[in-house]
């Protein structure tokens, strides 16, 4: 028997306490593996000298990307933001798990695109493009448990605490 899993609002909540390099590192190295092959093909070039802010709310947390050559790299404060992604974590998380649509989201106004509105759609076709049977396979789980997790509490009725 399984123990039930935390929200991921609620489990990854000491984020926002924690400063952003690590996770930032970590994130663009999976998404360069993961996105190596669009990458390679000159996928996200007009990030070049400039940054991808991902803003998440509940935990708020503000991530920072740019492309060098063709790998994905933590953008330093001084990268210029050419796109803007605003989505709550567990948006994400069900985007991530292919258990809904950014473009659902996107109308919803669950996600929301600033900046470059070209480059922002690439990122958000980049995110629904990404395979979670790619990832580790204990990632692959915790990720299907977490998007579990947050169907069966919105099926429930229970709120992550986050309003757009």
């Amino acid at each position: 028997m399984q123990l039930p899993m935390p929200r991921p609002s609620r489990l990854l909540a000491p984020l926002r306490y924690l400063p952003s390099a690590p996770l930032e590192v970590v994130i663009a190295r999976v998404t360069s593996h993961l996105l190596a092959d669009p990458l390679a093909d000159g996928a996200l070039e007009g990030l070049t000298g400039g940054a991808l802010v991902v803003r998440m709310s509940d935990p708020e947390v503000e991530l920072r990307f740019t492309l060098a050559g063709a790998r994905v790299c933590p953008a330093s404060s001084g990268d210029e933001p050419r796109v803007i992604v605003r989505a709550a974590l567990e948006d994400l998380v069900l985007v991530l798990a292919q258990r809904t649509d950014p473009d659902t989201l996107f109308f919803q106004r669950r996600l929301r695109l600033e900046g470059d509105t070209a480059l922002g759609l690439e990122v958000k076709n980049l995110l629904d493009a990404i395979d979670p049977a790619a990832l580790p396979g204990p990632v692959q789980r915790v990720l299907d448990r977490a998007a579990a997790s947050i169907i069966d509490d919105t099926n429930a009725g229970i709120s992550s605490g986050y309003h757009a």
